[in-house]
């Protein structure tokens, strides 16, 4: 098959700091939409979930979803393999190699999607011997599981497409169908449970629904992302030749396997928490730890919004030759992220256990709060070691990453194993908390210094300190809120949080950006005005 050339693509976009910056903020606007909409609806569908199954229902759930979405771990860097090379390959005009990445990418997921079947139904046969599953739920939990591994493989598939959007900068489309699969989800998830009279007698079978309801919304997704990519990039085409080649095989999987390799040590590291409990400790437990799990989770999306665009990004100014902006992308990227993610992180940590308390129920309110304020810290950590991450991948040198990732996962597993006989469900938070701080803000320091040549200092001042000094004064007045005016709804308490947000943003502006940043703002402002 012919691919006709064209002229390479790069040069406007990655030659002009600019239109970067535009393409940066507009990608991360469309992230952010997309998370808040997500967020939302997820925010009032949590506890309507939690009212209509109960604390132990619920809590077999989300150890489904946990293990689970280990099977996701089958992707073996396949995506982040598309996402890099389509990049680099358009930016050079070289839609001849994208096509290939393409191909190949298209028959290995549908193989791991085949795999993640077959795994499913092995793990639904021991589920109630690995977890502590109450007797008459047994069998709606392996059905359960075996439903929501072949949504894994759907969703598996549409790693391809979505990476390829995602190559393109397109981030706005795949929000759109992120935001459309929401929709679905949560949609057909309240009619269900409120048109079905013994849900309240039968909570176990509502498992099997919302597994049902996973996979459809999972199916719709394919079929979007499929039909946008193509849009989004006409000349990437796919071929059955393109896809057996053992070149273009070996060339995804060689960049992919070590990609999987990270994506596994750090899923056994962010999940081992709710799998530890449910495996340790009665399975009503697991909803504890899931409720500030939850919101760990939220605040981590939100922080993908921003480092999901440096990856391409990245991949891209190395496609052109510009490695050298991939320094200042590191040490910025990271400040920004911790001036945007702290205000929340501040919040978890004064006003965890209210808002839960108005969240979910008083009941949860004291033990979920406790766990979220470790977890708190835990973002704290996250957020440069995720700025990290994002970047190494994208120029290709994750290699490095291995053994951080490796002690990571091992020390997590092995540290909450052990509080946990200890102190109970805050032992895992507080294993997870301890590994991510040594590997953060030591061991992935110390590789960045390595492969980019950063400032240790500059780092650990302007990347980390920097953002710390600008958020304190917000700190400071919600715990003033928090003693003098307690909230009495979640209207109130949201309304809080509004009132104090000036603050952050005024220390962000005085402390978090240095000089010459708010100059560049102000004259972009002032152009736009004009």
């Amino acid at each position: 098959m012919t691919v006709r050339a064209s002229r390479p693509q790069s040069g406007d976009m990655y030659s002009d700091p600019k239109k970067i910056a535009a393409r940066f903020v507009r990608n991360v606007g469309s992230n952010w939409a997309a998370f808040f909409f997500s967020a939302v609806v997820g925010f009032f569908l949590a506890p309507y979930i939690l009212g209509k199954l109960g604390t132990t229902t619920y809590g077999i759930w989300a150890l489904i979803g946990s293990l689970v979405g280990y099977f996701g771990l089958l992707d073996l860097g396949v995506r982040s393999a598309v996402i890099k090379f389509v990049s680099a390959y358009h930016s050079a005009g070289n839609h001849e190699g994208a096509s290939d990445i393409k191909s190949a990418a298209v028959l290995a997921f549908t193989i791991a999607g085949l795999l993640a079947i077959i795994l499913a139904a092995g793990a639904s046969l021991f589920i109630e011997q690995v977890f502590s599953i109450p007797p008459g739920s047994e069998n709606a939990a392996r059905i359960a599981v075996m439903i929501m591994g072949t949504s894994i493989a759907v969703a598996l598939v549409s790693g391809v497409y979505g990476g390829i959007l995602t190559a393109r900068h397109r981030f706005d489309l795949f929000n759109v169908v992120s935001v459309i699969g929401v929709v679905v989800r949560s949609s057909a998830i309240v009619i269900a449970l409120e048109t079905d009279a013994t849900i309240s007698d039968h909570a176990d079978q509502a498992i099997i629904v919302l597994a049902v309801i996973q996979l459809l919304a999972s199916a719709i997704q394919l079929m979007l992302l499929w039909v946008l990519s193509r849009k989004a990039y006409p000349e990437a085409k796919t071929s059955i030749r393109r896809a057996f080649s053992l070149e273009n095989l070996r060339t995804i999987l060689s960049f992919g396997l070590l990609s999987s390799a990270i994506h596994v040590l750090g899923s056994l590291t962010h999940n081992s928490g709710i799998l530890l409990v449910g495996a340790l400790l009665p399975v009503a437990m697991v909803t504890y730890f899931s409720i500030a799990e939850s919101l760990a989770e939220y605040t981590r999306q939100f922080l993908s919004g921003i480092t999901h665009t440096l990856m391409p990004a990245v991949s891209s100014m190395e496609g052109v030759g510009r490695v050298d902006s991939v320094k200042r992308v590191l040490i910025d990227g990271t400040r920004y992220a911790h001036l945007v993610i702290l205000p929340i992180i501040a919040t978890f940590i004064v006003r965890g256990d209210s808002f839960i308390s108005l969240w979910m129920g008083a009941e949860y309110g004291r033990p979920s709060g406790q766990i979220l304020t470790v977890m708190s810290v835990t973002l704290w950590a996250v957020i440069g070691h995720q700025v990290c991450t994002t970047t190494m991948i994208g120029i290709g040198k994750q290699r490095g990453l291995l053994p951080i990732f490796a002690f990571e996962a091992a020390a997590t597993i092995a540290l909450s194993i052990a509080l946990i006989q200890e102190i109970g469900v805050l032992g895992a938070a507080w294993g997870i908390m301890v590994a991510r701080l040594v590997t953060s803000f030591a061991m992935d320091v110390v590789y960045a210094k390595r492969v980019l040549q950063i400032s240790m200092a500059e780092y650990y001042a302007d990347s980390i300190g920097r953002p710390i000094v600008a958020i304190l004064p917000f700190a400071g007045a919600s715990y003033a809120i928090e003693r003098i005016w307690p909230a009495g709804s979640l209207g109130v308490f949201f309304l809080q949080v509004a009132i104090a947000v000036p603050i952050a943003v005024l220390g962000s502006w005085v402390v978090g950006l240095k000089r010459e940043e708010r100059t560049r703002l102000l004259g972009a402002f002032r152009q736009r005005m004009a």
